[in-house]
């Protein structure tokens, strides 16, 4: 009997006991790297589905809103079909349903018992486990397109801020008893989600309704024709639709041959915002016919504003006087309380700005105010506006300013003032690449 030698001494065979340790132990090292791996695309995928939830909830369409929530209770509870019924099915132009690609062959009947009327009016989920149970009208729950039918349902109530029901989040699969109390709780927690955004949502659709409905009565319904003269008007509210913003203005005729050209800005938004541009528009309305000169007029403004203890707020306004002349044409009688400065645009293209001084509105008892006469000549334009036009802001930060206007209103001579106004409220739009952040007013004068 003979053994082999290495340098480093006799050579043994593997021991059989040791290779099958090694064996299991692989085994258990690749099944925990499974199940790590596992657990690594179940954490993406809920971080996946948790950012999709947050934009879901700022979308302004009911029917987004749902279907995104429905279908990310679909992929969290691996539930083949999940569907939003809302109770009043005519708010919806039909129901949102998610399943599985080619899946569905005949829709689900909701508005079957024990579906819809069992689980819309409870306060937790309504689990069936198997409609196989409720004898015969099998169809009324649904098929696969290979003809099995949705045995294992769960209903989850979907309620407003104050417990009115706004539908079913419902579950649904082709295998009994396919569900259990993880998917209740889960299903449970975005019918709560839905409920609250379709709440906040329909809040907010009430509010920029009211809002819209507030606003119009600060605007003027219609502009007088003035003859000899082209009276153009823009406005733009802010991007929150649900907010009332301080921009007015308004154009009257003071007396025979005489008109008022009123524009202003209240600080903020909101309805203190408003109720006090229904103040400073009303009351300078009234004041127009009483007083003698555009400066008075705004001394009296003032005067209503302080006794209202505005506190913070103020105003800013414009107002100027508009004669006609016989050779045509118009001499302006110009007031300015802290509004930006308005400009002439001369019908040869020469821009300039009308720098005229004067204290904002609303805070001070005694206010100083400056008063200039310009002549607008046949052809010539007058151009003011609100601080959402100068104080519009470029993706980088930059103002618009009124550097910004200046450069652009020797594009308008020659315009008509309804194209001029355009003009200039698509510069603006185009600088800052999109919806205003502030309210925004501008109005064009043309002879």
């Amino acid at each position: 009997m003979t053994s082999t030698w290495s340098a480093a001494g006799p050579a043994h065979e593997p021991h059989p006991d040791r290779t099958e340790e090694r064996g299991d132990e692989r085994t258990r090292l690749r099944t925990a790297e499974l199940a790590v791996e596992r657990l690594q695309a179940e954490r993406d995928n809920l971080e996946s589905i948790v950012v999709r939830l947050g934009a879901v909830a700022g979308r302004l369409d009911a029917e987004e809103v749902a279907r995104g929530i429905t279908e990310a209770v679909r992929e969290m509870t691996g539930a083949p079909l999940a569907m939003f019924v809302p109770a009043e099915v005519s708010e919806f132009k039909k129901l949102v349903v998610v399943c599985e690609p080619g899946l569905l062959g005949r829709l689900p009947d909701p508005a079957s018992a024990p579906l819809l009327g069992g689980a819309l009016w409870r306060v937790t989920p309504l689990r069936l486990d198997d409609a196989a149970q409720w004898g015969t009208g099998q169809h009324q729950y649904g098929q696969t397109n290979d003809g099995r039918t949705f045995r294992s349902w769960v209903g989850a109530p979907v309620r407003a801020r104050y417990g009115d029901a706004l539908g079913v989040l419902f579950l649904a699969h082709y295998r009994a008893y396919a569900f259990g109390q993880r998917e209740e709780e889960l299903a449970q927690g975005l019918a709560a989600q839905l409920g609250a955004s379709l709440d906040n949502l329909a809040l907010f659709q009430e509010r920029a309704r009211v809002a819209g409905a507030l606003q119009q009565t600060l605007l003027p319904p219609s502009i007088p024709d003035i003859p000899g003269l082209e009276v153009a008007t823009r406005y733009r509210p802010a991007k929150s639709a649900a907010q009332v913003g301080g921009d007015f203005y308004d154009v009257v005729e003071v007396r025979p041959g005489v008109w008022g050209l009123l524009l202003g800005d209240v600080t903020g938004v909101g309805p203190e915002a408003a109720a006090l541009t229904g103040v400073a528009r009303y009351a300078a309305r009234a004041l127009v016919c009483q007083v003698a000169s555009p400066a008075s007029l705004l001394a009296q403004l003032n005067d209503t504003l302080v006794h209202f203890d505005l506190q913070e707020k103020f105003c800013t306004a414009l107002y100027a006087e508009l004669h006609a002349v016989d050779k045509g044409g118009f001499r302006l009688k110009l007031a300015n309380a802290g509004h930006p400065y308005p400009f002439i645009v001369r019908a040869d293209g020469e821009v300039e700005e009308v720098h005229t001084q004067g204290t904002l509105l609303g805070l001070l008892p005694n206010i100083c105010v400056e008063q200039r006469e310009l002549v607008l000549r046949t052809g010539d334009m007058f151009v003011c506006y609100t601080d959402g036009v100068s104080e519009a802001r470029s993706p980088d930060g930059e103002l618009f300013g009124a550097e910004g206007l200046a450069r652009v209103l020797p594009q308008c001579a020659g315009l008509k003032a309804s194209a001029a106004a355009r003009r200039i409220e698509l510069s603006v739009l185009e600088y800052q690449a999109g919806g205003a952040p502030d309210d925004m007013a501008i109005i064009v004068l043309h002879a």
